[in-house]
């Protein structure tokens, strides 16, 4: 401390005050003298006299509080009026002492230097942390405000910069102000409730506009407290408008995904990656596997008793393996499964692919299963049905370079013979071959049109069909007898069931003529070919059979393949393939079966649920 006096006294009061703990007195006698020691050396705290002689008075010592870090001053004089404590105080002097010559006054005034110097320090500690905590709040990433009374007491840069003002533009303005009108309720409700300390701290998002007029969204938090006995609203603003804006289009993304996912034509679904339990799947499941999704979230295992029990256990172990990869670390890029299954409530087969792809996060662990399962039944249908087109296609090209070209040389050769002997008989040759040009055309352009769902439907009778068909293929047939029973009336397009007859019974004349040529290569005397045609006895339909050399068992099942003959027939091929057409385009069901003597074909009218029903 630095003692200034000029009295008498001074050098005892120096002495007394040296014998004080944690004292180091200085004395200087002038008050220039003490702001220069000062200013050389800064003091804890300056001890003076009221005034001095010649050099000054009071008001000249305190002008060491213009320097920086300024000691308190106490005053230590005679007090021997008021006069002289008001203008003590006025002057700014941190505490009066009155100047008595006794041990007990002077360790009043060491007292009194310990707690000034405590209280300076303290200030200056405050003042410090104020500085620290300003910096703090001008260089923070957060918006800080205080609120007094509605209206803005303080506000950091950052806040301010997001209103688009400089700092003094906003403190003491109300805080409403810059929020939209449409959110205004929402401050003032949170801060009439803060004030009157209805809640403590509440957080809510308002939008406010800057000065350009552009809306910026902030998450406002708000702590309610006092100062200096008032009630304020502290708090944090933050700018949540690239947040908000993220969350809107993830929200609009998850939206068309899930729109994209839910109009696939496919099962799509998502599981636990350690275990097939369901987390998504779409609505498909519902309308192509005939059963409630809920059941897959409850039991995700349930969907396997509508998987075709050939493939039950193989699907079962795939599933089981992939986890198996999933846990030990060495998974594939894709899991694919092709199987069989049949729909709720269906007994039709469907054929699928399941393709399970491992999802990975960001440290390469896999989090979810995406699975995609696709009903291939059309598409294998669709194949199918190109195949047989294509087997079609074949049967035609050989029945245009083969069985045209026979005929075609014939006439042909019928016609220079005609010509060389002027012979109209060989022209009935001529004939007859373009006939069987004609009929391979038509038989040709039946297959190729494949009317199988065009019909004209009326009331036929299949004892009238037969006959007519009949009619149209035994004018040059010898040794032959067609016997026809009570056959039903059913509805049906009557050219194409004639045409299905005829076909049936040129078949069996064909293979009649083939067979007797072989017996009379041998020697052995032709039996007439007998053809009947009947109703079954024990389901819907009727039969064409024959006492001819019959079809082997080993041949049945491709009799009715576009473009198929057997080596020792000359027919195109063509004609079975139209009697499976025509049946198929009223729903019939066409079979071979072993025959009493010959060849015979049965028609199913119901072949659905009838034993022995395939064809």
């Amino acid at each position: 401390m630095l003692l200034v006096d000029d009295t008498e006294s001074a050098a005892d009061t120096m002495s007394a005050l040296s014998g004080c703990d944690r004292l180091d007195v200085a004395a200087v006698d002038a008050p220039t003298a003490a702001v220069d020691a000062h200013a050389e050396s800064p003091f804890d705290c300056i001890v003076t006299e009221f005034e001095f002689d010649g050099t000054g008075g009071l008001d000249a010592l305190l002008r060491v509080r213009e320097l920086p870090n300024p000691p308190p001053v106490i005053l230590f004089t005679r007090l021997d009026s008021e006069e002289t404590v008001r203008e003590a105080v006025a002057a700014g002097v941190a505490d009066v002492v009155d100047k008595r010559p006794t041990d007990a006054q002077i360790a009043v005034l060491a007292h009194r230097i310990s707690k000034a110097v405590a209280a300076a320090r303290q200030s200056t500690e405050l003042d410090e942390l104020h500085a620290w905590l300003r910096v703090v709040a001008e260089q923070s990433l957060v918006g800080l405000y205080v609120i007094r009374d509605g209206r803005v007491a303080f506000v950091n840069e950052y806040l301010s910069n997001l209103l688009g003002y400089d700092t003094d533009e906003v403190v003491g303005r109300p805080i409403t102000e810059f929020v939209v009108e449409e959110d205004r309720t929402i401050v003032e409700e949170s801060l009439r409730n803060r004030s009157h300390g209805s809640v403590e701290s509440m957080s809510y998002t308002v939008r406010v506009r800057d000065y350009a007029d552009e809306l910026t969204a902030l998450e406002i938090t708000g702590q309610r407290t006092t100062v200096d006995g008032e009630p304020v609203v502290v708090g944090t603003a933050m700018d949540v408008t690239a947040r908000l804006e993220s969350e809107r289009l993830l929200r609009r993304s998850e939206r068309l995904t899930s729109q994209i996912i839910s109009s696939l034509p496919d099962m799509v679904f998502i599981s636990e990656p350690t275990e097939f339990d369901i987390v998504y799947i779409n609505d498909q499941f519902e309308s192509v596997w005939g059963r409630d999704v809920s059941l897959l979230y409850d039991d995700p295992n349930s969907f396997l008793d509508l998987i075709h029990v050939d493939d039950r256990d193989q699907l079962t172990r795939a599933i089981d393996e992939m986890f198996v990869d999933i846990r030990d670390g060495a998974v594939d890029d894709q899991y694919e499964y092709e199987f069989r299954f049949v729909p709720e409530g269906s007994e039709r087969i469907h054929w699928a692919t399941a393709r399970a792809v491992p999802l990975l996060g960001e440290n390469g662990d896999v989090t979810n299963i995406l699975g995609v399962i696709s009903d291939l039944t059309e598409r294998i249908s669709h194949e199918r049905e190109l195949a047989q087109q294509n087997a079609r296609l074949d049967a035609f090209a050989r029945v245009l370079s083969h069985d045209i070209r026979g005929p075609l040389a014939v006439a042909q050769g019928r016609l220079e013979l005609a010509r060389e002997l002027d012979d109209d008989s060989h022209l009935d040759h001529v004939e007859r071959a373009h006939r069987r040009i004609t009929d391979v055309v038509e038989d040709v352009l039946s297959l190729a049109r494949d009317e199988r769902s065009v019909l004209d439907a009326t009331e036929v009778s299949l004892a009238d069909a037969a006959a007519t068909g009949w009619e149209m293929c035994s004018s040059n047939a010898d040794h032959v007898r067609c016997e026809i029973g009570e056959l039903p009336v059913v509805e049906a397009d009557e050219s194409r069931t004639t045409r299905l007859f005829e076909n049936l019974f040129r078949n069996a004349l064909q293979h009649a003529r083939n067979g007797r040529a072989g017996a009379a290569d041998r020697g052995d005397e032709p039996t007439d070919l007998v053809i009947r045609v009947g109703a079954l006895p024990s389901r819907r339909g009727f039969f064409v059979e024959d006492n001819g050399p019959g079809i082997p068992a080993s041949i049945r099942d491709r009799v009715f393949d576009a473009g198929f003959s057997t080596k020792d027939g000359d027919g195109n091929g063509l004609g079975l393939g139209i009697v499976r057409q025509i049946a198929d385009s009223h729903g019939w069901a066409v079979r071979v079966v072993d025959g009493a003597a010959g060849a015979r074909f049965e028609v199913l009218f119901n072949p659905v649920g009838e034993a022995g029903a395939a064809e």
